[in-house]
């Protein structure tokens, strides 16, 4: 791309991002007055929210409608080909788009973020016509909200583990399993379900990906409660659920190739933009300024986070730099999910150190007792997605050439 080209491409920005900031914005943004309900919003991925069901149907709402918004001002799939109702902007146009967003008090867009981050990539990449023309504007508009039906109970970190079946039929699959830890699934039209397609198989082999819809019968939802108070995390039974034809993913028995591409957009979205860390560590920084503390140990720890943020930030985008446009991520990405896990959890520290009791005691003060649900959740971010271990061998195998133990 030529400077003219650039030049032109950055007035293209502006413009969409001013309109959408001039004309649109205002009926997205949380109310002032709605202060508890902003600092729980950017928790719900991390630790299932406890919020009323009233609550928590207002919230999906307001993220879908936001969602919305965004993708017919041109913003809410900022990279896609224009075909497909995307913006056709390069990569670094998404973190340049979060920037502009950031702060706004708009509604946190972790739900939608599933679909656009970690399942969209590989259903651009592998999905068929059908898939991409019906279902990615969809999903990139707020319309379809999709989830990840891989694990079960006997395949969590072992993944390959996987018993649930799939068994041809006259115009496509019945499906037969139980799912368990699907994030938002309550909430999902679509799923991404890996099931074993030839029965006897193991391990890797005999595995294929399907899309199916959430709202057929067969599927169950059963919501996991969680020491947060929340349930952002889901089992789902399915029982003989139809799939066509045009919703298997790939090829019958590739299922695994299918699998590693979304968990490595997983992996890569959580270290960059999938878990809400920027609007975190503003929250921090301004609870850290409201509760006027002089302890140095506490503003040296605060230091640390903020340091260590930036780093993880420079780290993210040196590694994404080496992925052209819609090419899966490389398996070095996963230490950029590492890197934003310590970092969170280095956040929970210092809010656990500056509030003291205020974390677990609900005395009424704004912006306090709503951390606990941060604090409670932030170790499964070292869980979801893969453990620090698995990625870790990940890492010494994969990228160091190290001998497998």
């Amino acid at each position: 791309m030529n400077s003219s080209d650039a030049l032109e491409e950055g007035a293209r920005f502006r413009s969409l991002i001013g309109n959408f900031l001039s004309n649109h914005a205002s009926q997205h943004r949380l109310q002032s007055d709605l202060t508890n309900q902003v600092d729980r919003a950017a928790i719900p991925i991390l630790a299932g929210s406890g919020m009323s069901a009233e609550e928590e149907t207002q919230f999906v709402a307001r993220c879908r409608n936001f969602q919305r918004g965004l993708f017919d001002a041109g913003l809410g799939w900022i990279t896609g080909p224009a075909d497909l109702g995307g913006g056709a902007f390069p990569q670094e146009y998404e973190s340049k788009l979060r920037t502009e967003l950031s702060g706004q008090g708009f509604p946190d867009d972790s739900l939608i973020r599933t679909g656009t981050q970690v399942i969209g990539p590989t259903l651009l990449r592998m999905g068929t016509d059908h898939i991409r023309q019906q279902h990615l504007p969809k999903i990139h508009r707020g319309d379809d909200l999709v989830c990840q039906l891989f694990s079960e109970p006997d395949a969590g970190s072992d993944l390959a583990n996987i018993k649930t079946v799939a068994d041809e039929v006259a115009g496509g699959w019945k499906i037969t399993g139980q799912k368990v830890w699907s994030s938002g699934s309550v909430h999902s039209d679509l799923g991404m379900c890996v099931a074993r397609t030839e029965r006897g198989s193991s391990r890797h082999a005999g595995l294929s990906v399907f899309l199916i819809d959430m709202s057929v019968p067969g599927v169950e939802v059963r919501k996991i409660r969680q020491m947060t108070g929340g349930a952002e995390f889901c089992e789902v039974f399915l029982t003989d659920v139809f799939v066509d034809l045009d919703h298997l993913i790939g090829e019958v028995g590739q299922g695994w190739k299918i699998v590693t591409d979304v968990l490595m957009n997983e992996r890569s979205s959580i270290g960059g933009e999938l878990l809400p860390a920027v609007e975190m560590l503003e929250r921090l920084q301004n609870l850290y300024l409201n509760l006027s503390t002089s302890d140095a140990a506490i503003r040296d720890a605060l230091a640390k986070v903020v340091i260590n943020y930036r780093v993880s930030q420079m780290l993210t985008s040196r590694l994404k730099s080496k992925y052209g446009e819609n090419e899966a991520p490389g398996p070095e990405l996963a230490m950029t999910k590492l890197s934003i896990t310590n970092v969170m959890m280095e956040m929970s520290s210092v809010a656990s150190m500056l509030l003291g009791a205020k974390l677990i005691a609900d005395n009424g003060e704004v912006g306090t007792y709503t951390w606990s649900e941060f604090v409670l959740g932030v170790p499964g971010i070292r869980i979801g997605g893969g453990t620090d271990e698995v990625l870790k061998n990940g890492i010494g195998e994969r990228v160091l050439g190290l001998a497998r133990q």
